[in-house]
């Protein structure tokens, strides 16, 4: 008997939890041990079964469908930063079950180090100009939220997504800041920037990347860090407990790696091991690559 069959004679069946419109949070592990237990060959079935919610209303068939043709397009990592919940009575608790996923919860931690570290690099740095390229800026959700904290600072973005949509959506979101803003609507394998930084920040791009252009990457970019700035890269953590539910049902697909990889990448880059760390936000799922310039 397959674990799809075993599915439909436990108490609680899917079938049940679509009549009533989603999970309550006492059943959210049920339906993630089923995910742990589904083999190779099951996923379309299972994917099959899943249906009603594997489309643009919910977040997770949001990610499922890819209606701007890509993973982790600058619109879903907005709803997961805003924690947004369809008012759709029917996918309003399979959204409410996303959030409670544990790489959600890492990428609002995420969006929370960034705004931490541009606030330090504000209150560090006396300079009148303190430079910022963010790559893969997506929605730029990070910067609306520290100049909305810190509406006094000196700090000047410059802003890299090859998604156009992304632009026009954080231009928008960010209207009363771009004087320190400029877009480049670029492959940030092609960009070339035009000067140096004090921190070079992204988030959520490089675990999209096979490991010789994480390293090829790291290397260019780093001949942009000026002098005791840095450049801080996120990756999830191969330990992501979130993984098996963004692959099956999510068809979200990531480089995992470990700390010890992320410092090899660095030390394949020519960086000195005096000059590399690796932080992590507060659920280790997230990891942060953090080299620095002397």
């Amino acid at each position: 008997m397959s674990n799809l069959d075993v599915l439909f004679t436990i108490p609680i069946k899917l079938a049940e939890l679509f009549e009533k419109n989603g999970p309550d949070h006492h059943e959210y592990d049920f339906i993630l041990k089923i995910i742990d237990q589904i083999s190779a060959d099951e996923i379309e079935e299972f994917r099959a079964v899943m249906q009603p919610i594997l489309n643009p209303g919910t977040i997770i068939g949001f990610s499922f469908t890819k209606p701007f043709g890509y993973n982790g397009d600058f619109f879903i990592i907005e709803k997961i930063y805003q924690r947004y919940v369809s008012p759709d009575v029917r996918y309003k608790k399979w959204d409410e079950f996303f959030h409670h996923f544990p790489a959600a919860i890492a990428v609002v931690n995420r969006k929370k180090l960034a705004i931490e570290i541009l606030s330090n690099l504000h209150q560090n740095n006396n300079s009148n100009n303190t430079d910022v390229l963010i790559l893969g800026s997506g929605p730029v959700t990070e910067v609306y939220e520290f100049h909305t904290e810190n509406p006094h600072n000196h700090l000047v973005f410059d802003l890299v997504d090859l998604d156009k949509r992304a632009i026009a959506y954080a231009k928008a979101k960010n209207k009363n800041f771009l004087s320190g803003m400029s877009f480049h609507n670029v492959n940030v394998i092609r960009h070339v920037p035009e000067k140096s930084y004090d921190l070079i920040w992204s988030a959520g791009l490089f675990d999209y990347f096979r490991d010789k252009h994480f390293v090829y990457l790291l290397k260019k970019y780093y001949e942009y860090v000026k002098p005791g700035g840095e450049m801080i890269i996120g990756n999830f953590n191969v330990e992501n407990p979130s993984r098996r539910i963004m692959e099956i049902l999510g068809d979200w697909f990531l480089n995992h790696r470990s700390e010890d990889e992320l410092m090899r990448f660095a030390l394949q880059a020519g960086i000195s091991k005096d000059d590399i760390e690796v932080i992590r936000e507060p659920l280790g799922i997230n990891l942060f690559l953090k080299v620095r310039k002397q």
